[in-house]
């Protein structure tokens, strides 16, 4: 069997093997669980353990389909490569709620760079699981925000404690998560690709906060 060739975007490369530890990691809580009721356990542990199996597996199969936010991580230079040939970026993201706003409404959309500019969008439509079956109009779209780098003010290097991408656009503030929700991932994962986005964006002239 041949040697699978090692991936040229070093960033994805990193987030799959994170994402892989983080599993390993869950996928051994579950498995003591059910040792730990097989052994004489008591019969409290099975709801959490049925209920982070649930989790486990369902992150497992992000991984399987290839929809995990690992896939879309920004190869290094990414940016560039958008600006010195016409070549856009577009990934699945979610504006989360601030706190103490008072709407505090998830949106799910696209950010996406194009022609030296980054643009946030969502279709008002199809922000539910139900949403998704109905027809698509494109008249309900919405554009968040869409500026150019100069005008972005960059909040903290995303970490494993705070893995959002922080900018502020004309004084308002907008968080941009690139994991689901119930992504055990989410801290270690999305730290890898937020900081990918907050680093290029800087390179693109976008300043810190």
């Amino acid at each position: 069997m041949a040697n699978r060739e090692p991936d040229p975007n070093t960033v994805r490369s990193k987030a799959r093997a994170r994402r892989g530890m983080i599993l390993a990691l869950w996928w051994g809580v579950v498995l003591l669980g059910l040792f730990a009721i097989s052994s004489g356990g008591p019969p409290l542990l099975i709801v959490p353990v049925i209920l982070i199996g649930i989790i486990v597996a369902s992150n497992t199969l992000v991984v399987v389909r290839g929809t995990g936010p690992e896939q879309q991580a920004l190869a290094p230079g990414r940016l560039i490569q958008a600006d010195d040939h016409d070549d856009p970026v577009t990934v699945s993201a979610t504006r989360a709620p601030r706190r103490n706003a008072s709407d505090r409404t998830r949106r799910s959309g696209e950010l996406r760079y194009e022609q030296r500019r980054l643009r946030f969008t969502f279709h008002e439509g199809r922000q539910s699981r139900s949403d998704a079956a109905k027809p698509f109009d494109p008249t309900d779209e919405v554009t968040v925000f869409d500026v150019a780098p100069k005008q972005i003010q960059l909040g903290s290097r995303p970490t494993m404690a705070r893995p959002a991408l922080s900018l502020t656009i004309d004084g308002t503030l907008h968080v941009i998560e690139f994991s689901p929700p119930m992504d055990l991932g989410a801290g270690v994962v999305g730290a890898i690709v937020s900081a990918a986005w907050h680093d290029q964006l800087l390179e693109r002239g976008a300043r810190i906060g």
